[in-house]
């Protein structure tokens, strides 16, 4: 493994990986690709192509990888469901259509163990091999079951590739800032839908880059669940926050949920079938990555809060202390990497 395309490579995972590539290996060669680079990228080279052209395929043909990491998606719920799903499906399709051109020794893609959707039966924690669950009321997780029927039809075709694909849990740490990141920290209340104390799961961003790179270096294949081997309760997560807690009935969260979201308020950023997923559990079992691989976590969930919360409350002090941060501008205010 010496020459490494990232796509994605912009992003919040896609940084952390190559970070992690670089200060593990710094013989390997990577290939940053994105709409645009960002400071302090780590990549040898880079490429501005989008995900969905044809020059996407022109930048992997020159750079002429033995390993693909397509991260390129769209995260954070938008209103245009049409562009999202452009970016999310029919690129990766195009990712897809150039590998199979080139036929690099492995390809991993970043799903997410939201495809198992946010069902009330599901087990405690989830096996990597138990079926992804297709749920119709939150476009990101549709879209992730989607991803992985071409990913296994993709693997089938090209039995001579290491075709693999991780599920991370929600994913926190120093460097997060996205919907989930700034509802956890953002919000007076933690909410108990349905008054239920449901568990949470969190992998800190350093061993998601860890644990892809343990699959690549280890030429796995197929789906890896991507979460410590712990969890804890809403209401733990209240204590660690110095929040409280609210009981709130699921209809009200969804009632409250549709009108932020179709009025655009920024009470409630995301669609109401996120809610579904606060209401249920989707702990994830790490089991092939650990004992197939023998990877090890860092950091439990409940380190990977703290860890997070200790990065923001830093930050804020920080903020509150500078004597010129309230003759700043917001638009200038330095805000964590996405």
């Amino acid at each position: 493994m010496r020459r490494i395309a990232i796509t994605g490579s912009s992003g919040y995972y896609g940084r952390r990986l190559i970070r992690h590539i670089r200060e593990t290996d710094p013989g390997i060669e990577v290939l940053g690709l994105d709409l645009g680079s960002s400071p302090g990228l780590a990549a040898h080279r880079f490429a501005a192509v989008d995900v969905r052209g044809p020059e996407l395929r022109r930048a992997l043909v020159e750079f002429q990888p033995d390993t693909v990491v397509h991260l390129a998606f769209v995260v954070d719920p938008r209103h245009d469901t049409g562009r999202t799903y452009d970016i999310n499906i029919n690129g990766s399709r195009n990712v897809l259509e150039a590998v199979r051109e080139l036929r690099p020794a492995r390809l991993l893609v970043a799903s997410s163990a939201t495809a198992f959707g946010p069902w009330p039966d599901n087990p405690l924690p989830i096996d990597d091999l138990a079926p992804v669950r297709l749920h119709p009321d939150f476009q990101y997780a549709r879209e992730k079951v989607v991803l992985e029927e071409l990913l296994r039809e993709f693997a089938v075709q090209h039995p001579q590739m290491a075709v693999s694909w991780v599920r991370p849990c929600i994913i926190y740490g120093p460097n997060v800032n996205n919907f989930l990141s700034r509802m956890l920290l953002q919000n007076p209340l933690v909410v108990l839908p349905d008054g239920c104390d449901v568990p949470q799961q969190f992998v800190h961003e350093d061993d998601v880059a860890a644990a892809t790179w343990c699959i690549l270096k280890g030429n796995g294949r197929g789906p890896y669940n991507m979460g410590p081997a712990d969890w804890i309760s809403l209401t733990d997560v209240a204590r660690e926050t110095g929040r409280r807690t609210v009981k709130i009935p699921l209809w009200a969260m969804q009632l409250a949920s549709r009108i932020c979201w179709g009025l655009r308020l920024p009470l409630l950023p995301y669609p109401p079938g996120m809610n579904l997923y606060i209401r249920h559990p989707w702990i994830v079992a790490p089991r092939r990555l650990c004992q197939e691989l023998g990877f090890q976590f860092q950091f439990s969930t409940r380190e990977t809060l703290r860890k997070l919360l200790a990065t923001h409350r830093k930050g804020t002090a920080e903020r509150r202390n500078s004597p010129s941060h309230a003759d700043i501008p917001d638009e200038h205010r330095h805000a964590p990497a996405a």
